[in-house]
C-alpha cells in the first residue's frame, strides 16, 4: 500500500465549530444584562424627578422636597445646639397618659353627670336614658378633648425657645384662643363642682360634699389642661413640615436604592460573564 493510499484511509478532520456560534449564547446574555443595567440606572436617575405634594400643597420634585427637608433639619439642629427647647417632642408615655386620663377619668365622670341629669335607674339601667347619657358623655368628653388638642396644637407657633407663651407678644386671635381654652376648662370644673356638691348636700354631709366637689372639679380641670399643654408642647411647625417632607421622600428614596442595588447585582453578573467569555477566547475552547 502506498503512502497516498494510507493517507486516503485516515479519518477526515472534523470541522471546528465557529467561535461566533460557540460564544453566541453568552454574548446574548451579556447584552441583555447590560441593557437591564442601563434601564435600572435610568430609573434610578429619574426617581428624583418624580413629583410630590408639599405640606402646604406645593407641587415639588423629590429632589426639591429632599433639599427642603435637609434645610429644615439643619435649622432645627442648629436651634437645639443653641439651647432651644421649642422643637422638642412630647414622649410617647405622656401622650398615652393623656389619652388614658381622658378615657379613664373624664369619660366616667361625664357619664355619671349625664346619668344623673337624665335620671338613669341603675337598678335597671338598660333603656333610653342610659343610651342618651352615654351619647352625651362621649360627645362632651371627645368634643372637649378634641377642641383643647386643636387649640393647643395651633398655639405652638407662639411659644418661645423655653416652650412657654409670652402673653405680651401674642396676637389678638391667639389671646382669644387662650381665653376660649380657659373658659372651656373653667366651665368643665364649675359644672362638676355644682353637680357633686348638689348631690352631696342632698345626702346631708355638707363638708364632705364640698370637699368631694372641689376634688372632682380639680381633676377635670387638670385633665383638660393636660390635653391642651400636651398638644402645645409637642414639637413645632417646622417639625411638622420636616415630617411631611420625610414621609413624601422616603418611599422614593427606597425605590432609588432598590434600583441601584439591582443594577449593582446585575453589574457583578455581567462582569463575571464577560470574564468567562474573554477566558474562553484566550483558551480557544468552546463555551460550555
Amino acid at each position: 500500500m502506498t503512502i497516498s493510499d494510507e493517507t486516503r484511509n485516515l479519518p477526515l478532520p472534523q470541522p471546528r465549530r465557529p467561535r461566533e456560534h460557540a460564544g453566541g449564547s453568552s454574548i446574548t446574555q451579556a447584552d441583555r444584562l447590560l441593557v437591564r443595567i442601563r434601564e435600572l440606572r435610568y430609573l434610578s436617575d429619574r426617581v428624583l424627578d418624580d413629583h410630590v405634594v408639599g405640606p402646604h400643597g406645593q407641587n415639588l420634585t423629590v429632589a426639591e422636597a429632599r433639599a427642603r427637608a435637609e434645610l429644615l433639619d439643619g435649622l432645627i439642629e442648629l436651634e437645639q445646639v443653641r439651647g432651644s427647647l421649642r422643637h422638642r417632642r412630647v414622649n410617647r408615655l405622656t401622650r398615652v397618659l393623656t389619652l388614658l386620663t381622658v378615657t379613664v377619668v373624664d369619660l366616667p365622670i361625664m357619664l355619671w353627670l349625664a346619668s344623673s341629669v337624665f335620671n338613669v335607674d341603675w337598678a335597671a339601667p338598660l333603656g333610653l336614658p342610659l343610651l342618651i347619657s352615654v351619647v352625651i358623655s362621649v360627645l362632651a368628653t371627645g368634643g372637649a378633648a378634641t377642641a383643647l388638642h386643636h387649640l393647643g396644637h395651633n398655639q405652638r407657633q407662639h411659644k418661645n425657645h423655653r416652650r412657654q407663651l409670652e402673653w405680651r407678644k401674642l396676637s389678638t386671635g391667639a389671646k382669644l384662643s387662650l381665653l376660649t381654652v380657659g373658659l372651656l376648662v373653667g366651665l368643665m370644673g364649675v359644672v362638676m363642682f355644682v353637680r357633686v356638691s348638689t348631690e352631696g348636700l342632698l345626702s346631708g354631709m355638707n363638708g364632705l360634699a364640698l370637699l368631694m366637689a372641689v376634688l372632682v372639679a380639680l381633676v377635670m380641670v387638670v385633665s383638660a389642661t393636660l390635653v391642651f399643654w400636651t398638644a402645645f408642647r409637642d414639637g413645632s411647625l417646622e417639625q411638622d413640615d420636616l415630617r411631611h417632607y420625610s414621609e413624601c421622600v422616603r418611599p422614593h428614596l427606597a425605590a432609588k436604592r432598590e434600583y441601584e442595588d439591582q443594577a449593582y447585582e446585575l453589574g457583578c453578573q455581567y462582569d463575571l460573564l464577560r470574564c468567562r467569555v474573554e477566558r474562553e477566547d484566550v483558551l480557544g475552547a468552546p463555551a460550555e
